[in-house]
C-alpha cells in the first residue's frame, strides 16, 4: 500500500488524520483547516456528500476561462444537422439539489447532537432534582437531630441540677452525722489503747469533763503525716465548749505525751470541727482562692464554709467549688463598702 503524504505538512496521511485527494492533479493534503485551507462546515459537507469533488488551489489558479457563447466562422444552413456526439453533453450539476444535499446533511448531523444535547440536559435536570430532595431530606433530619439535642441538653442541664441538690443534701446530711464531733490534731502515731487516755489527759488541760466522750479513733491520715483523731461527744454544746477552750489554752504534744523527742514537743496540738472530705476540700480551695486575694476572710463554722471580703461587708455562704468562682468574680468587682450581711449564693 502506498503511503501518501500531505503536500502542505509532508507528514503521512493516516486513519487519525485523513486526506484530500486533488481531483485533477492528485496531490494529497490532510483534511484540516490548516492544510486544506477550508473551513471545518467544508470539510464536513466533502466528507458526508461524495459525490463532490475538491481540486487545489493550484488547479483551480490554473484552470482556463473561456465564454460560453459559439459564434461560427460561416454559416452554413445546408449542413446544419444534429451529430449525435455533439449533442451529447456532459453531465451538469444541479446546484439547488446540491444545496439541499448539504442542508439536510446538516440539518441530520444538527439534529442528532441537538437531541444527544437534550438528552444529557434531561439526566442531568433529574440528577439535580434528586440531589435537591436529598438535600431537603437531610436538611430535615438535621433539623430534627438539633431539636433532638437541644431538649436533650434542657434534660441534661435539668439533671445536673437535680444532682447537685441531691449531692449538697447528701453533703448536709453526711456533715450533719460530725455536728457532735471535733477532730485533734498533731498527736503523733499511738497504741489504740492510749488515745482514749491522751482524749482525756487533754479534756483535764482544757478544764472540760472527759465524762462525755463518746468514742475516739484515729482517721487515715498521710505517708509522712498521722491522721487526726475522731472524737464523738455527746452534745454540740460540749463540742464548742472543747474548741472555744483550745484557743484560749494552748496544748503542745510535750503535755500530752511522755517521751516525746524534744523537737517535736513543742508542736501545737490544734482541736477544730469534725467535718467531712468534701467539706475540708472545699475549705481548702476557698483558702487557696480567695484568702488574700478577693476575700480576706475564710472560715469554718457549724460545718459550713463562708467568706467574707472585709469585715463590714457581705457573708458568703459556699456550698460548691463553682460558688468560690462566683464569689471570686463577684468581689473582684465590688466596691470597698458593702451592707453588712449573710446571703448564701
Amino acid at each position: 500500500m502506498v503511503i501518501k503524504r500531505c503536500v502542505r505538512c509532508k507528514k503521512n496521511v493516516t486513519k487519525k488524520l485523513p486526506g484530500l485527494e486533488c481531483s485533477r492533479c492528485d496531490k494529497v493534503v490532510h483534511a484540516d483547516p490548516v492544510c486544506s485551507k477550508l473551513s471545518n462546515k467544508q470539510l464536513n459537507t466533502l466528507k458526508n456528500s461524495p459525490g463532490i469533488e475538491w481540486s487545489c488551489e493550484e488547479c483551480l489558479k490554473n484552470l482556463s476561462r473561456r465564454s460560453s457563447f459559439v459564434i461560427p466562422e460561416e454559416d452554413d444552413d445546408e449542413n446544419d444537422y444534429e451529430d449525435p456526439k455533439i449533442t451529447e453533453m456532459a453531465p451538469v450539476v444541479d446546484a439547488k439539489k446540491l444545496v439541499q444535499d448539504i442542508s439536510r446533511e446538516v440539518k441530520k448531523a444538527f439534529g442528532e447532537e441537538i437531541r444527544s444535547l437534550e438528552n444529557s440536559l434531561e439526566f442531568l435536570s433529574e440528577q439535580l432534582t434528586s440531589m435537591e430532595q436529598a438535600i431537603k431530606r437531610q436538611d430535615s433530619k438535621i433539623k430534627d437531630l438539633e431539636n433532638k439535642n437541644y431538649d436533650l441538653q434542657n434534660k441534661n442541664k435539668n439533671l445536673e441540677l437535680r444532682i447537685n441538690v441531691l449531692e449538697q443534701g447528701f453533703q448536709e446530711v453526711e456533715q450533719q452525722s460530725l455536728a457532735t464531733a471535733l477532730e485533734v490534731a498533731g498527736l503523733p502515731e499511738m497504741p489504740s489503747n492510749d488515745i482514749e487516755k491522751v482524749m482525756d489527759t487533754v479534756a483535764s488541760k482544757l478544764n472540760v469533763a472527759d465524762r462525755e466522750i463518746l468514742s475516739t479513733r484515729r482517721l487515715p491520715g498521710s505517708k509522712d503525716k498521722p491522721g487526726p483523731i475522731l472524737v464523738e461527744l455527746k452534745s454540740k454544746t460540749l463540742q464548742q465548749q472543747w474548741i472555744g477552750a483550745s484557743k484560749e489554752n494552748c496544748i503542745t504534744v510535750g503535755q500530752l505525751v511522755p517521751n516525746i523527742p524534744k523537737e517535736k514537743a513543742d508542736d501545737r496540738v490544734y482541736i477544730r470541727e469534725a467535718l467531712t472530705k468534701y467539706q475540708k476540700t472545699l475549705l481548702y480551695n476557698a483558702k487557696t482562692q480567695l484568702l488574700n486575694k478577693s476575700c480576706q476572710y475564710v472560715w469554718c463554722k457549724n460545718g459550713k464554709v463562708y467568706a467574707r471580703k472585709l469585715s463590714n461587708s457581705k457573708i458568703y455562704y459556699i456550698r460548691t467549688l463553682q460558688d468560690i468562682k462566683q464569689i471570686e468574680k463577684i468581689c473582684s468587682t465590688q466596691p470597698e463598702k458593702q451592707t453588712v450581711g449573710s446571703t448564701p449564693l
